[in-house]
């Protein structure tokens, strides 16, 4: 079932482009690459938002994606700190700040 998120959409489309450069670096990228475009379909395939995942259960959740490895979390939690998907989705308050 695939859910209209428009944070996994964002996030997805980010790792898209990351794929197409690491494409263009050569064949010594190409399994990175691979595993940015798996994401990215993963994300776009998700019942629910990374954003809703991550409020929920933090690097924990977002790892037990399939096809989102430690580094993909990572990247994915950094993202939702600090950039602000509100201003790409239309959405408001998505920032997710982890309370001290």
């Amino acid at each position: 079932m695939q859910v209209n998120n428009k944070v996994n959409g964002v996030i997805a489309k980010k790792f898209l482009l990351k794929a197409e450069a690491l494409d263009k670096k050569g064949e010594r990228y190409k399994y990175r690459a691979l595993s940015y475009r798996r994401a990215a379909r993963t994300l776009n395939e998700l019942e629910q938002g990374v954003d809703q995942i991550y409020t929920r259960s933090w690097l924990v959740g977002l790892q037990k994606i399939n096809g989102i490895g430690n580094r993909l979390a990572h990247e994915i939690e950094n993202y939702l700190k600090t950039d602000d998907p509100a201003k790409k989705t239309g959405q408001k308050h998505i920032i997710i700040k982890k309370s001290p």
